[in-house]
């Protein structure tokens, strides 16, 4: 065996390690403000449904738009005597709009390693990839 094949084995021997790793992570909502790891592997979730498997760059922004928004709301209580207070909750859903994506990440800073979590964690969980480099795998096939 080449030094290349030992390294290229070991390497996928970490992915199950670092999937379990993953799913560890706490459950967070998602905001503009709160895509905090650009160097991460997300799994995103609609409630507490998996729909998409992602690092950045490559996520899809139409998937993500409904929770680009603030996901906190903030309400002001002005008490007859004293200071005024301001509360933050989850905002109030709007009727028929879905609700802010959640997300867990994982910080992988190995550019291959990402892209093998990224495969794992999708055929893993029963999701389409959108990577450019496995689309441009797929294309070439």
């Amino acid at each position: 065996m080449t030094t290349a094949t030992l390294d290229h084995e070991q390497r996928l021997a970490t992915v199950p390690d670092l999937f379990r790793r993953l799913m560890a992570r706490p459950l967070q909502s998602l905001t503009r403000a709160r895509l905090p790891a650009s160097e991460a592997v997300y799994v995103f979730y609609q409630e507490d449904e998996p729909i998409h498997v992602g690092s950045p760059p490559h996520l899809e922004e139409q998937m993500l738009a409904p929770s680009l928004r603030l996901a906190l709301a903030a309400r002001v209580h002005r008490p007859s005597r004293g200071a005024p207070r301001i509360s933050v909750s989850e905002p109030t859903p709007r009727p028929g709009r879905r609700p802010p994506i959640k997300a867990r990440w994982l910080s992988v800073p190995d550019g291959d390693d990402r892209l093998l979590l990224e495969l794992y964690a999708a055929q893993t969980l029963g999701l389409s990839v959108s990577h450019p480099r496995v689309r441009a795998e797929l294309a070439a096939a």
